[in-house]
């Protein structure tokens, strides 16, 4: 991964799949400006960095690449519909503690995608 703010607002878009209009929108800009960031051609205030830190969970140190390291919840990188299954999954009895184990003690995270793939499927 790249060490740019813009490269790192890229990836962290991109991990969470979503297009440049709609973070735009969530962070209340123009898909121009947010393309502009991404590219490296503008740079955003500290206030929007701040904002853009809170919406990914991540910390402005990580955005501006004082830290390489960012500590998310495995929950950043879930699309919006397997973050509503996540969440009735962890209201069964004993599946959150499953999979707080499990994220934390498995570096493969592939395995984890298939484990996900199977808990979706009908």
């Amino acid at each position: 991964m790249g060490t740019s703010l813009g490269e790192r607002i890229r990836h962290l878009r991109e991990r969470k799949n979503l297009s440049q209009r709609r973070l735009a929108d969530a962070l209340m800009i123009s898909n121009v400006q947010l393309s502009r960031y991404e590219s490296g051609s503008r740079t955003p205030d500290p206030e929007l960095i701040a904002r853009i830190a809170k919406y990914f969970n991540v910390s402005s140190d990580y955005l501006l690449g004082i830290k390489d390291t960012v500590h998310e919840s495995a929950e950043n990188y879930l699309k919006d519909e397997d973050l509503a299954l996540l969440k009735q999954i962890k209201k069964i009895n004993g599946m959150e503690a499953f999979i707080r184990e499990l994220v934390a003690n498995t570096k493969d995270y592939q395995k984890i995608k298939k484990i996900w793939e199977i808990i979706k499927s009908p």
